[in-house]
C-alpha cells in the first residue's frame, strides 16, 4: 500500500469528438446565450496517482486451501473437544492440506491459488477510468446564477493497457460498465451525482466549490470481478459466486471423503470422522471466509473538492448555447484507506459538454 503513500497529482481529463466551435452572436466575450439545458459528456480521470493500489492489495488474499483446511478442523474442534482435535490436527493435518491443496491445483483456475497477477491487470486498467456523464445547467437567477447539476451514467477502461498507453490513433477496446450493473453488484458502486452553483461571466460559466465521491476501491473490486470470469461478463454474479463456482467444493469433498463418503481417522482411542455433506459445507465457508476477508480491502472512498469554468460557444448562432468547451478544474482530493490512514493532492481537469436538451 505504500505505493500510493506519496500522492503528488490527479488529473482529470475529458475527451470528447472534435466538431467546429463557430462562435457566438455578439463575439468571444459578448456571450447573451443562455447556458440553460442538459449536456452529454465523456470524462477521461488519469488515474496513474494510484498506480500500484490494487497490485497492493494482493497479499491480503488469502488462499482458500489453508481456509478451507482451517474449517476442517474447526469442525473436527468443535465436534469431539479440543484435545482429540489436536491430535486429529497433527495426525492428518499435512495430509490434509496437501490433498486440498492438491485438487486445487488441478481443478481450480490459477488465479484462485495466486490472485497477484490479476490484482497486477486491474491496476492497469484502473489508472485510466473514462465516465459518460450527463450535465445539467438550470437557471436560478436571471442572467446569471444557475444550478449545474452532474450525473454519471456508465464507466469504461481500456481493456488492454498497452494499447492505451502506444498513442496509436486507432481506438482502443473497452470494457463497459453501464449505472444499472454499478448498483446491482454484490459490493455495490453509487453513482456519483453532484450539485453546485455557477454563474456567468462574459462567455464564461465559472463552475463554483463542489465535491464529488467516489468509491474506487469498490470500481475496482466490480473490475477485477468480472476481469476473472472465463467468459463475457455476467449481470448478478459477484466475487464469492466466482470462488465458489471454480472450486467446486462437491468435488473436492468426493475427493477427500472416498467411497465411504467419510473422512475419517482414529486418534487417542476415538473414531473420527467427517461426513461428505459437511465437508461441502466447511469448504464452502472456507471460500466464503476467504472472500469476504478480501474485499473489505477495497472500500477506498475518493473525494474531490473541485472548482473551475468553462467557455460557452453559439455553434450554430441561434441564441443558445451549444457547447461548454475547454473547461479546466482544480482542487484538492483526499482518499480514505481501510487502515484509517487518509492522504490528500492536488488535482486537476479539463471538460467539455455537448447540449443535448433544453431545460423549461
Amino acid at each position: 500500500m505504500d505505493v500510493i503513500m506519496n500522492m503528488k497529482h490527479l488529473s482529470l481529463v475529458v475527451l470528447i469528438g472534435v466538431t467546429s466551435m463557430g462562435c457566438n452572436r455578439l463575439g468571444i466575450n459578448e456571450v447573451e446565450d443562455t447556458p440553460q439545458g442538459t449536456y452529454d459528456a465523456e470524462s477521461r480521470y488519469d488515474m496513474s496517482t494510484f498506480a500500484g493500489l490494487f497490485a497492493g492489495l494482493a497479499p491480503q488474499w488469502r488462499q482458500p486451501d489453508v481456509m478451507i483446511q482451517n474449517q476442517i478442523l474447526a469442525s473436527v474442534d468443535s465436534q469431539y473437544g479440543s484435545t482429540i482435535g489436536g491430535l486429529f490436527r497433527s495426525a492428518v493435518g499435512a495430509q490434509l492440506q496437501g490433498e486440498i491443496t492438491g485438487y486445487m491445483n488441478e481443478k481450480a483456475p490459477p488465479w484462485l491459488m495466486q490472485i497477484g497477477p490479476t490484482m497486477d491487470e486491474v491496476d492497469e486498467q484502473m489508472q485510466t477510468v473514462d465516465v459518460q456523464n450527463t450535465i445539467l445547467v438550470a437557471e436560478q437567477l436571471e442572467g446569471e446564477n444557475y444550478e449545474v447539476t452532474q450525473i454519471w451514467n456508465g464507466i469504461a477502461v481500456v481493456e488492454d493497457p498497452a494499447c492505451r498507453d502506444s498513442g496509436q490513433v486507432i481506438p482502443c477496446d473497452q470494457i463497459q460498465i453501464g449505472s444499472d450493473s454499478l448498483l446491482d453488484a454484490e459490493y455495490p458502486v453509487e453513482i456519483v451525482s453532484t450539485r453546485y452553483e455557477a454563474t456567468e461571466s462574459g462567455d464564461q460559466l465559472d463552475m463554483g466549490a463542489h465535491s464529488v465521491d467516489l468509491n474506487y476501491g469498490r470500481l475496482g473490486l466490480y473490475l477485477m470481478t468480472n476481469q476473472i470470469l472465463p467468459d463475457e461478463p455476467t449481470e448478478g454474479i459477484g466475487l464469492r459466486d466466482v470462488a465458489l463456482g471454480a472450486i467446486n467444493c462437491r468435488g473436492l469433498a468426493g475427493r477427500l471423503a472416498g467411497q465411504d463418503d467419510v473422512y475419517g481417522v482414529q486418534v487417542g482411542g476415538v473414531d473420527v470422522g467427517i461426513s461428505l455433506n459437511d465437508l461441502v459445507g466447511n469448504c464452502q465457508e472456507g471460500v466464503l471466509a476467504s472472500v469476504n476477508g478480501f474485499v473489505d480491502q477495497f472500500n477506498v472512498p475518493l473525494g474531490m473538492d473541485l472548482q473551475g469554468s468553462a467557455r460557452m460557444v453559439d455553434v450554430n448562432r441561434d441564441g443558445r448555447v451549444d457547447q461548454l468547451t475547454g473547461g479546466n478544474l482544480d482542487g484538492n482530493m483526499n482518499v480514505q484507506l481501510l487502515s484509517g490512514q487518509a492522504e490528500q493532492g492536488p488535482v486537476t481537469g479539463k471538460f467539455v459538454g455537448f447540449r443535448v436538451g433544453d431545460i423549461e
